[in-house]
């Protein structure tokens, strides 16, 4: 085999051959020059075969896979031909786009590459700008997501995540069976949460069974208008947390009443009163136990919190249904005004507090993905453009398909 014929062998791209004497080490890389060795033409507009070129571009070089350690560049003239329905125009190949620097197949190593590394150390990397590794990055994860399947979602969860400072939120949507992301929107507006649903299909609104929220209005009326069949679940977790906000509003307003010692006793108590009892240390207890003893509406406030968490433990919807009224009964008759607003808005919510005891779902998926999504940002220092952060957010949560599985698609 001549030298000419391995060079030919290793560039690996049909209907191409290398030069002979066609690699030749300069400052930069390997430059390796490569010419046609078929005859006939494609349009790269429509596609229509063209015996004869018009003519040929003037030579450029393309980033390509690296070589021996080197950055490697192929040259070549691409030809030009008069398509009789296109008019003059650049052939088509298949290893580059029109009109693109990179190779096919180096952009998608440089986009396997932004898999595991943030874009900044890829580009450092690689010895391309910032904004080259993020055309590419986003570009393929758009093609990613543009094959990516959508099976029917029988559990559907939403819950909200801040993006960036001021109180800016995203909306995700979340399939509860598979612990994945289905989709993602830029606000969490009634408006924008039915415009998700309406992309998503009335097929696919139709194979939801439940789905788990927050008690939030907006979420409420969309999936009410969209997925009718559906039962809405609220969930427990952010019924605990509307929990908490009671008590911390009830410490707060005591410790203002309170000074001296007693005041600051009750300051530095802050967490104790959201952990459960059971998971009080010796001396936190004793702590408790010495607020309580001298301060009536927390001790209220506290035993409140403490049978509540009877109520997820109840072993259906009827028992459960008893234990919130009574429970609701005694925070009226508490006159702690943080628990009388609690006891109407679980009352006003109850149906879909008390659907979990027939779906048995929660938002807990959520939590473990949000910590991928803070990981994500803080190896990023951030993200600018909120459409790339989605589809980063959507590749970390295993939601696309692998970039290998669209190069070499199974037949």
């Amino acid at each position: 085999m001549s030298q000419n014929s391995l060079f030919t062998d290793l560039l690996g791209i049909q209907g191409w051959r290398v030069k002979a004497d066609g690699v030749r080490i300069e400052e930069d890389g390997v430059v390796v020059e490569i010419e046609p060795r078929r005859t006939g033409f494609r349009c790269a507009c429509c596609g229509q075969g063209v015996l004869f070129a018009y003519d040929h571009q003037p030579t450029r070089q393309i980033r390509d896979f690296p070589a021996w350690g080197r950055r490697c560049y192929l040259e070549v003239r691409l030809a030009r031909v008069d398509c009789p329905d296109c008019g003059v125009g650049i052939e088509e190949v298949d290893w580059v786009e029109r009109y693109g620097r990179y190779t096919q197949r180096y952009e998608q190593y440089v986009a396997s590459l932004c898999d595991i590394l943030p874009v900044t150390d890829v580009a450092e990397l690689e010895g391309l700008s910032k904004n080259a590794v993020y055309g590419i990055d986003k570009k393929w994860l758009k093609r990613r997501e543009e094959q990516r399947e959508q099976p029917p979602v029988r559990y559907l969860g939403i819950d909200e995540i801040a993006i960036k400072r001021g109180h800016r939120y995203a909306t995700v949507f979340y399939d509860l069976e598979r612990r994945t992301v289905v989709g993602l929107i830029k606000s969490r507006r009634e408006r924008a949460v039915g415009g998700f649903f309406r992309r998503w299909g009335k097929k696919q609104c139709k194979s939801v069974v439940a789905v788990c929220m927050d008690l939030w209005s907006p979420f409420l009326n969309s999936v009410r208008r969209h997925c009718k069949d559906a039962t809405v679940v609220f969930d427990k977790f952010h019924v605990y947390g509307y929990l908490s906000e009671a008590i911390e509003e009830v410490r707060r307003h005591q410790q203002g009443l309170c000074s001296g010692e007693d005041g600051k006793l009750i300051k530095g108590s802050r967490w104790l009163w959201l952990k459960a009892s059971r998971n009080l240390k010796r001396k936190q207890s004793h702590t408790l136990e010495q607020i309580m003893a001298i301060n009536k509406p927390l001790a209220k406030a506290y035993l409140l919190k403490e049978d509540f968490e009877a109520f997820y433990a109840c072993g259906g919807k009827e028992e459960a249904e008893k234990f919130l009224t009574q429970w609701m009964k005694r925070c009226r008759e508490s006159r702690l005004e943080p628990f009388i607003k609690l006891a109407k808005r679980l009352k006003r919510w109850s149906a879909g507090i008390l659907s979990y005891f027939e779906h048995r779902i929660t938002n807990g998926v959520a939590e473990g993905i949000n910590n991928k999504i803070k990981v994500l940002k803080r190896r990023s220092y951030g993200f600018r453009d909120d459409e790339y952060f989605f589809l980063k957010i959507l590749n970390a949560c295993g939601a696309l398909p692998s970039l290998e599985s669209i190069i070499h698609p199974q037949n």
